[in-house]
Parts: C-alpha cells; structure tokens; sequence
C-alpha cells in the first residue's frame, strides 16, 4: 500500500498550540520534510519526540529529491511536511510537493493548526467576509512599489508579511499614497511572549510606529469604492492603446494619474481590469 504525506502546522511561536492529532502522527511518520534540519530537530526535542528521517526541503530542492521522496511514499512511506512555522504551503514551497502527490494519487491529509495568516485575521478588526493574501513583498524596489500599489487598489482586506527592516519604509509608502483615513492592523510576534495587535489609521501609525523587531502581519483596510463617471470612457480607451502598444502597468498607471489626475488607486484598478481583459482575449 502507498503511503501518506500529512501536512503538519507547527507553532507560531507558543509550543501549546501543537495539537495532541499532530504530536500522535510526528510520532508514528518514516520521513519528516522540513525546511531547516536543525530547527526540526529543535521541534521534536522540545515536544519530546522521537525525531523522524529528516529530509531538507526548500525552494531550491531539486527534482531528483522530490522524485526520491515522492517514491518512498510510494512505497509504503508514512511522511510529514512541515515549515520552520505555521501551517506549509502558505508562501512556501510545500504546494510543488501537495501538487506532485495530487498527480500521483497519493493520499494527503492536513493537520490543521496554526497560521500567521489566520491569526492576524481573527485580531485586526477588518472585514474578512472576502480577503487578499499577498506574502512577502519583493526585494526590489520597483517590484515592491508595484506590489504595494496592487493592495493599496483592492477593494477587499488586504493581508501580507513584512520584516522588520522595511517595517517603517512600508508604513511610510502607505500612508503618502492611501486616504489618511484608511486604517491598517499590524500583528506583531503573533502568539508569542511580546505579541501586539493594533489597528490604527495610516496617519496615526508614522507618529508612533511599532517597534522593529520581531515578525509583522499587516491588514489593510480595502479601498473604497470610486464610481468610474461616464466620461472616463476615453481613459479607458487610451489605457487600452498604451498597454496593447507594450506600455507597462506602472507607467500607464502614472500615465493615468499623472495627466487625467485620476486618483492613484484607482488609476491602479483601472489599468489592472484592462490588463486582465487583455490577458484574457489572448488566452
């Protein structure tokens, strides 16, 4: 008989919310993934387990381990997945291997437990009927102003990690380019000894900034709603034009702001409909 991979949440950061289903099962597995062997063994020696087979999985793992992993399983292996913390395949690599299993027909189960995610959600305070889950944003500037841009233009809650370096910058970028009104929750060492939760308005939090240190997860507020009036027609038009002739999102966006003084998110929700229906006729 095949195997099993069981997907397996581990602790934010409070040892007490390892669930006794996912101590039973980190017992009983033949292989244990992981992303960081040290910090797996430190795991299962403060929950005083017994300690797997440890096989290094990361974003850099290659094919041929995947293969040899995905055939272990296959023959008969009972394996778990786990990140360095949370729940896997949330802004990590683990979904390639679910996906692999899932073409295999390999049977995966997930241990349910805990997740920044989910965490920072339950304490912000925002509408979370509908959400966006972005992760991290990149490293490089233009790519993150890009990345920024998208939430500060969705009409829903919008979630995402940050670290304590860019902390301050981010707040900075937000409140120039959001209503002062809006508000935004930041979670901060979720679960953890110094844990905080606040939710202030983007002009109140430049004034008073968290601390930068430990593990940030921002909520923004979505934006509101601007009602596009009928003679905007022909920004639709030569948004339309600018993009087909190969402009990129960001400079049609400034385009659109800068010389028909739409306001910058929706300028930015504008040009991200077009690019959509752009994408779409050629699929």
């Amino acid at each position: 008989m095949p195997g099993k991979l069981w997907i397996i949440a581990t602790p934010i950061g409070n040892l007490g919310d390892m669930s006794p289903r996912a101590l039973e099962t980190m017992r009983s597995l033949d292989l244990l993934a992981c992303e960081s062997i040290s910090a797996a063994r430190r795991l299962c020696s403060a929950l005083q387990i017994p300690c797997p087979r440890l096989v290094l999985y990361r974003e850099d793992t290659s094919d041929s381990v995947q293969d040899k992993l995905l055939e272990q399983i296959e023959h008969g292996a009972s394996c778990g997945l786990i990140s360095d913390a949370g729940t896997p395949g949330i802004s990590d690599p683990g979904w390639k291997l679910v996906s692999d299993c899932h073409a295999r027909a390999i049977t995966v189960q997930s241990l349910a437990g805990p997740s920044s995610l989910a965490a920072a959600l339950s304490v912000a305070g925002q509408p979370t009927r509908r959400f966006y889950f972005a992760g991290f944003p990149p490293n490089k500037k233009s790519e993150r102003r890009e990345f920024l841009d998208e939430l500060i233009a969705s009409p829903t809650s919008c979630v995402f990690f940050e670290t304590p370096h860019q902390i301050i910058e981010t707040l900075r970028y937000l409140a120039d380019h959001c209503q002062p009104e809006r508000s935004l929750s930041v979670c901060r060492e979720l679960t953890k000894l110094h844990e905080t939760n606040q939710k202030r308005p983007l002009s109140e939090w430049l004034q008073e900034p968290p601390p930068a240190r430990g593990e940030f997860v921002l909520v923004l507020e979505g934006a509101p709603v601007t009602l596009i009036e009928p003679q905007t027609q022909q920004l639709h038009e030569q948004a339309d034009y600018l993009l087909k002739a190969g402009l990129s999102t960001g400079a049609t966006r400034d385009f659109l702001e800068r010389f028909a003084a739409l306001p910058r998110n929706q300028a930015y929700r504008l040009v991200l409909e077009l690019q959509q229906k752009i994408s779409s006729s050629r699929d």
